[in-house]
């Protein structure tokens, strides 16, 4: 064998060597790689699974979302209807305090009234006691005219003791009125000082002992002024200074049917004021409507 022979045979000897050793490396790379590419592949799987998850996630906040919101509005919409009913009581309320303002004014001047009658009716009593005094004296006389005298005193003293009942009870009822105004303006922080009202006390007359006068039923007729029904209150034209006496009762009339009753509460020399009592529903009394205690 040659030398040339030999070289050769070394030389595949150690090319066959390096080529197995890269066959080997190949080998072992491929596997690697196709752990690799089996491990992204998958990693991959892992994503687009966890992708899916995550847009059903998104999907169902996304919902949640419209949910929460349209709960919200549902609330937003509910607290403006609140705020709107709040703010048509708030409204309402300041018309009555208004109306309560200018019912106190009218019973502050009521009460100035019914004192100057009173004031009045006073003098007239002591005028006419001076007259009784004057016609004792000449009792022997005059003793018919001292005993017309004498009843008309009993009359007016009954009138008087009437008017200073009815001044107790209006100034009790401005203090009433006036107690409400206060609570509603100390529900909005603002408080008024109550107004010191005093009565003078009932004078004490001793009548003469006379023979009572005999009671008898009258008629009395008059027109219905003003309506309240809101307090279910009515005014009538007539008073005290024609018979009309507390707890009495009208007929309200229109044309021929009778629209309701009228049970007086408080009277005043020229007028008058009940509780309405509705006989029909539907049927209310209205200024104009006839008045009478007998149909």
């Amino acid at each position: 064998m040659s030398t040339l022979t030999k070289v050769l045979i070394v030389l595949l000897t150690v090319f066959s060597i390096f080529l197995c050793g890269i066959v080997v490396t190949y080998v072992a790379n491929a596997e690697n790689q196709r752990e690799r590419a089996d491990g992204l592949q998958r990693n991959i799987q892992a994503a687009k699974s966890r992708e899916v998850d995550a847009q059903q996630q998104l999907e169902e906040e996304k919902k949640k979302a419209q949910d929460e919101k349209a709960k919200l509005n549902e609330q937003i919409l509910a607290f403006n209807t609140q705020i709107q009913n709040l703010q048509g009581e708030l409204d309402r309320t300041k018309r009555e305090k208004d109306q309560l303002v200018q019912q106190v004014a009218g019973m502050a001047a009521t009460v100035e009234t019914t004192a100057a009658a009173a004031k009045q009716q006073t003098t007239l009593f002591e005028a006419e006691h001076q007259k009784v005094a004057t016609l004792e004296a000449d009792h022997a006389n005059r003793g018919k005219e001292l005993d017309e005298t004498n009843q008309m005193l009993l009359e007016k003293m009954a009138l008087i003791a009437d008017l200073e009942v009815k001044v107790r009870q209006l100034t009790e009822s401005y203090q009433e009125a006036e107690s409400r105004l206060n609570q509603y303006l100390q529900q909005y922080g603002r408080i008024t000082t109550k107004p010191v009202t005093t009565v003078a006390p009932r004078a004490t007359v001793q009548p003469m002992a006379l023979t009572p006068p005999q009671t008898r039923t009258i008629s009395l007729n008059g027109q219905v002024t003003a309506v309240n029904m809101a307090n279910k209150l009515a005014e009538i034209s007539i008073g005290a200074a024609a018979g009309v006496r507390p707890e009495m009762k009208f007929h309200v009339i229109r044309g021929d049917r009778v629209v309701a009753d009228v049970l007086i509460l408080e009277t005043w020399p020229d007028k008058a004021v009940g509780n309405v009592v509705i006989l029909q529903q539907g049927l209310e009394p209205r200024a104009g409507d006839r008045v009478a205690t007998n149909l």
